[in-house]
């Protein structure tokens, strides 16, 4: 009888494309999805390789499907849930859809949907308020262009107003995976394919 003894699985070599910035003197973005990720993938952390813009990113995720088992790619939305489609089509995507995830609309709207991880980093801004006391009452899904929303919300904060890479780093440390889950279905399916693939 066969044994698995002095066999060793090669584990799959995974690279997660993702829209953001490669390199800052700000920080690195990286790091800060790393530790986001891990929160749910402990021992199974994809390669993850900053593309800059979206055009940028999903051209590096098209042209680079060389080194690797499984490619995948995170990238903004930039417009409602319901248009995911016709980005896919409109990027010449729609081939790779099953390898393709959104940040609906902008990874900000992250944020925006838990206010206490912004409160607990922002602190109060001069008016001695929170941010989830000025936040409109709605689906974070549901916010047009949520990076400005941020830094409004900020702007009179000690921290200083929202940057999309310096604060976006600590922040993304700080999310809830499991409730991204289960407010952001395509943060789900990513989370779910690089467990199960």
């Amino acid at each position: 009888m066969e044994t698995l003894e002095g066999y060793v699985m090669a584990a799959k070599k995974v690279i997660l494309f993702i829209e953001g910035e490669s390199n800052s003197s700000n920080g690195d973005l990286s790091q800060g999805f790393t530790k986001l990720l891990e929160q749910k993938l402990k021992g199974k952390l994809p390669k993850i390789i900053l593309g800059d813009g979206k055009g940028q990113t999903i051209n590096k995720f098209l042209t680079n499907q060389r080194e690797a088992d499984l490619f995948l790619l995170l990238v903004d939305l930039d417009k409602p849930e319901d248009t995911i489609e016709a980005d896919l089509e409109e990027n010449n995507l729609l081939d790779d859809k099953e390898n393709v995830f959104y940040m609906i609309q902008e990874m900000e709207c992250w944020f925006l949907s838990q206010p206490n991880i912004l409160d607990d980093y922002y602190g109060l801004d001069n008016k001695k308020k929170q941010i989830s006391e000025k936040l409109p009452q709605k689906k974070a899904t549901e916010f047009s262009e949520p990076d400005k929303i941020m830094k409004n919300l900020t702007k009179d904060t000690k921290k200083g107003q929202y940057h999309k890479i310096k604060h976006a780093v600590e922040l993304l440390k700080r999310l809830d995976a499991t409730q991204l889950e289960k407010d952001f279905a395509d943060f789900e399916k990513l989370i779910n394919k690089l467990k199960y693939n």
